[in-house]
């Protein structure tokens, strides 16, 4: 990891790190991003003799130019401030989903660190959500209280807006000027870079908002700020340094997810981490609280709608099975849901997925590919999970491994993943 992971551990440790929060984390959530919506404005407004405005948006959506996309549509076609907000909004309340499996992003991870305040660019609130604040979600410029407050009670500031208020949302050059020209904006954006230490996650190197924000606002800078970043170049790293004054702490991608590289890290600076070295010492500062698990009431959960009822059923395997299935489901994602709560570290909850996920894929050489009947292959794989040697795990987990139901559940929960691809047969949803 970067040489100056050391540094945030010690910032966070003495409460000075505030998240900046972007528009990366949602997308586990199936949140489109800024240029994922302005194309489909174009698709929707650039129609008849204003066909030729769709292309000069994709130009400048591939290099990041998202304000000069958003005036090409504003100038050429009918389309209104307004329109582009409101579409905004019902678009990102459309398409968002639920995701069961909270190993699949971060926001849940965060709801376990020590922060107070949490920034914002993102429009909607999972963030809220998650973290499940007494205090809701506040747009930075309504603030109307004493600004030393913001950092007593752990709330939400959305810096542009939400999509319960969708006027409020800034998408535009325009409307971006008219907000940071505020000077009570201004003013508390100041307080709180000059007090905390941004920590910036799920933005992009080429992100418009961090390279405006910091070019044109220097001064709110002075102090060091970081920003998580996905396999980043050494040129990369150097030019944040150097033209915008932030400490790149970078994570790997390769065999992994982002969710998880920046777990590492958010594990890293809890000191989670230290706990799990070299995955069997150092177990003696884990909590061993007796995790309870599912009970009969939970059973009566419906999954219907949960992908990985939807990936048995169109292997028309027999109902009585996939039922069987939903149970297990159920009580490993209960069981994980507990893990959480008597907070084993996350990274020992990962290794048994892998265990399982392993398991899997064995099986699915040895006999899905061998005999092709996906209600055999099911079977095994339940069979095999049962018996699943724990490894080193027995000792990390202690009194807390997975009872035969909950091991068998973690296969479907992991088939929540669509990245995984566990599947059944040879169709696909």
């Amino acid at each position: 990891m970067s040489v100056h992971l050391d540094d945030l551990c010690k910032d966070y440790h003495e409460g000075r790190v505030v998240p900046f929060i972007g528009a990366g984390l949602s997308i586990p959530f199936n949140v489109p991003d800024w240029g994922d919506l302005i194309s489909e404005i174009a698709e929707k407004y650039a129609v008849g003799d204003m066909s030729f405005v769709k292309s000069a948006v994709e130009q400048d959506l591939q290099r990041y130019n998202y304000w000069q996309a958003i005036d090409a549509l504003k100038n050429y076609t009918t389309v209104q401030e307004e329109d582009i907000q409101e579409y905004i909004a019902v678009t990102i309340q459309k398409k968002i989903k639920k995701v069961e499996n909270d190993l699949l992003h971060n926001y849940s991870d965060l709801k376990e660190m020590d922060f107070k305040l949490f920034l914002t660019t993102n429009y909607e609130n999972l963030l809220h959500n998650y973290l499940q604040c007494d205090l809701t979600p506040i747009l930075l410029k309504d603030v109307q209280f004493n600004t030393q407050g913001l950092f007593d009670q752990k709330r939400v500031c959305q810096l542009h807006g939400t999509t319960s208020n969708y006027g409020t949302i800034v998408i535009s050059k325009e409307s971006y000027r008219n907000l940071y020209n505020d000077k009570k904006y201004e003013n508390i954006l100041k307080l709180v870079t000059g007090t905390k230490k941004l920590l910036f996650m799920g933005f992009s190197f080429d992100d418009q908002f961090i390279r405006t924000l910091i070019k044109e606002h220097k001064e709110f800078f002075r102090t060091k700020h970081y920003i998580l970043l996905a396999d980043p170049t050494p040129e990369k790293v150097r030019q944040l340094r150097e033209e915008f004054g932030l400490l790149a702490i970078p994570y790997s991608t390769k065999g992994s997810s982002h969710a998880e590289g920046i777990r590492a890290i958010l594990q890293a600076m809890s000191g989670l981490s230290s706990m799990v070295k070299n995955e069997g010492e150092n177990t003696s500062t884990l909590n061993h609280t007796i995790v309870v698990g599912a009970g009969i009431d939970d059973l009566q959960k419906d999954t219907a709608n949960n992908l990985f009822y939807k990936k048995l059923k169109i292997e028309q395997i027999d109902q009585s099975l996939i039922e069987l299935s939903s149970v297990f489901y159920i009580a490993s994602e209960e069981y994980i849901r507990e893990l959480k709560r008597a907070a084993i570290p996350l990274n020992i909850i990962d290794m048994m997925l892998r265990k399982v996920f392993t398991k899997y894929k064995e099986r699915y050489a040895d006999t899905y590919k061998r005999y092709g009947n996906s209600e055999e292959f099911l079977a095994i794989v339940h069979s095999s999970l049962k018996e699943i040697d724990y490894g080193r795990l027995k000792q990390l987990l202690k009194d807390n491994l997975a009872d035969e139901d909950e091991i068998r559940g973690l296969i479907h929960l992991l088939a929540e993943d669509e990245k995984l691809e566990v599947w059944w047969g040879e169709k696909r949803c």
